[in-house]
């Protein structure tokens, strides 16, 4: 079961039986106050002792359940930003190879040289005043960008991800009539 319907079955077993605790709650009260029986009482308090006990089981499974999904959310963050940190990484490599081959006097497609100049100023600059100091004619190089392409389709959030994830769950049974099996 995914874990975003197991917090909706959940969460609507525990409304059932809040509002099955609440309307019992008021039955004793009214009983105490309207001097009934101590059968009617006592039968009412067993039942009201019953759904709390359910109630307690359910709202325990729910606090699983979530930090099951924040467990996951917390991971694929962690997954997404390595993601990011290596492709920040890569693209800081390009961009010193590209300085490197410009200091050098090669000569780099123009959207090398576009690239490196909006990624740092002051590199493409220095690598520019490099290349004057070197005599001759450099290297011709093919560009570092050729092998890149966009993705088209969109990457899911941590959140997707984590709501999504399979859970095993206990059944939940009892009065709320809901049984959640486990996968």
């Amino acid at each position: 079961m995914k874990i975003q319907d197991a917090k909706k079955a959940y969460a609507a077993q525990m409304d059932t039986l809040w509002t099955r605790k609440r309307d019992l709650s008021q039955a004793l009260k009214n009983c105490q106050q309207g001097g009934a029986p101590n059968v009617d009482r006592v039968e009412i308090s067993r039942e009201l002792s019953a759904v709390d006990a359910q109630y307690n089981e359910a709202q325990g499974v729910m606090e699983s359940i979530i930090e099951r999904e924040t467990a996951i959310h917390n991971a694929e963050v962690a997954k997404q930003q390595g993601n990011a940190l290596s492709k920040a990484a890569e693209e800081m490599g390009k961009m010193l190879e590209i300085y490197h081959r410009i200091a050098s006097g090669g000569q780099v497609p123009p959207e090398d040289e576009q690239r490196l100049m909006e990624y740092s100023h002051e590199l493409y600059m220095a690598a520019k005043t490099a290349a004057m100091l070197q005599e001759g004619d450099g290297e011709k190089y093919d560009s570092l960008f050729e092998d890149e392409e966009e993705k088209n389709g969109e990457e899911k959030t941590a959140s997707e991800i984590a709501g999504e994830a399979e859970i095993s769950v206990p059944g939940g049974g009892g009065d709320a009539g809901l049984d959640i099996a486990s996968e």
